[in-house]
């Protein structure tokens, strides 16, 4: 029997060299192949699955429930989707959201897990408490893990990105703004307080600041790795 883990990579431990260095996890990026395959080998030793089902992300707040259909046999094999948020009811399938300063928020509740990613654009559409409703559980139950990504330090933002948050949240928002800056882990957070959960782990770790040990897309402008969030049912939680 196993229980329910969940991981968040940093960029040790991998192959990848350059600006890839080293547990470079992009699929869609110009490093070699062969490193990246190897890179994933090397994380399914050190979680324990090979089962990885991965969001095919492009900010927005679809979230696709899934099971062992979704694992991928080559990593690189095309999907058919776009998803930001992934729910399994199905234990050992690791579920990856993928990061470099966007929110990662994992979560699980009685015999469900979910991962899920959040940029501004996510955060501002509700994507956090989204998975929490489709779960199906009861909220107070879930237990919620935000991971490393960009602090309010760091993330300068327009003022459409505060008025975007304003529309879904009006003041419950407000505290999260600072001068020219956000706190998109704050708002993510609040944002599943709203829903019920109650037992909620945010991770104080800045991408941007901490760019040496995280990928940070601000720092980097773009030239990059990700990481990920991972979570995986265990077998005796199903």
């Amino acid at each position: 029997m196993s229980r329910t883990r969940h991981y968040f990579t940093d960029r040790s431990g991998g192959v990848s060299q350059g600006i890839y260095e080293s547990l470079n996890l992009r699929l869609h990026c110009d490093d070699d192949p062969d490193n990246i395959r190897e890179n994933y080998r090397r994380l399914s030793v050190k979680i324990g699955c090979s089962r990885f089902v991965l969001g095919n992300q492009e900010h927005t707040d679809n979230i696709l429930h899934v099971d062992g259909s979704y694992a991928k046999r080559d990593i690189f094999d095309p999907v058919s989707y776009v998803a930001d948020g992934l729910i399994t009811h199905e234990p050992e399938l690791a579920l990856v959201v993928f990061t470099a300063d966007c929110v990662p928020v994992l979560l699980q509740g009685p015999g469900v897990v979910a991962a899920v990613h959040a940029g501004w654009r996510g955060t501002a559409k509700g994507i956090a408490a989204k998975a929490v409703r489709e779960m199906d559980c009861d909220p107070a139950r879930v237990r919620a893990w935000i991971g490393p990504s960009i602090g309010v330090c760091c993330y300068e933002v327009g003022d459409e990105v505060r008025d975007a948050m304003r529309g879904l949240m009006g003041r419950d928002a407000e505290p999260f703004f600072s001068e020219r800056r956000i706190d998109l882990k704050g708002l993510n957070r609040r944002q599943l307080e709203l829903a019920g959960v109650e037992q909620i782990n945010v991770s104080p770790i800045c991408t941007c600041c901490s760019h040496t040990q995280y990928w940070s897309h601000r720092y980097t402008h773009g030239s990059r790795g990700t990481q990920a969030g991972i979570i995986i049912l265990g077998r005796d939680e199903e």
